[in-house]
């Protein structure tokens, strides 16, 4: 996983949930090419779209989505 810097990834999440986009699934890739990554689907209106990032910010924020929803 990358270091703590900024991720704009991160930061699309963020944006996306706030905008009122759904998070549908989390997914983890230990074995990603770059190392270790999660994916995040969003859905909204119909739409889907995903946010994927090997950044440890990303990943404990994510990490942190579970507690908040019942399921994906």
């Amino acid at each position: 996983m990358a270091g703590w810097g900024d991720d704009p990834e991160l930061q699309r999440l963020r944006s996306l949930i706030a905008e009122g986009w759904e998070v549908v699934e989390v997914t983890e890739d230990p074995d990603a090419p770059g190392g270790p990554s999660d994916t995040v689907t969003l859905a909204k209106d119909g739409d889907t779209t995903t946010c994927s990032s090997d950044h440890l910010a990303f990943h404990r924020y994510v990490g942190g989505l579970g507690e908040d929803e019942d399921d994906f």
